[in-house]
């Protein structure tokens, strides 16, 4: 079931991209939170793998959950990425972090 609440806020941003008006980088991150809680419970490993390819680093948790990471560093690591999924261990999603850090100007 999705939720009202995000259901407004995949509505607005879409909006947004009709006017032609370019996402902030903030903007872009909170759509891609939001994508991904509409995502729990529903997508799994293989959908990941075919839309995101091969994760930079594939783990386990204590508990058997599986946790894959795909970073992106660019400048020498001043600026980039990194987005981390967690899955069941029947491999559908169970929660996400990312964490993005800018270049210093």
């Amino acid at each position: 079931m999705i939720q009202p609440v995000a259901l407004l806020g995949a509505v607005l941003m879409t909006l947004l991209c009709m006017t032609g008006c370019p996402l902030t980088l903030e903007q872009r991150w909170e759509a891609f939170d939001a994508d991904r809680r509409q995502e729990i419970g529903v997508k799994t490993t293989d959908y990941y793998l075919s839309e995101w390819e091969k994760p930079a680093k594939r783990g386990t948790t204590a508990d058997g959950d599986i946790v894959w990471t795909w970073e992106l560093k660019a400048y020498g690591g001043a600026q980039g990425w990194r987005k981390t999924l967690i899955f069941t261990r029947g491999g559908v999603l169970k929660a996400f972090s990312r964490d993005y850090w800018p270049k210093d100007n």
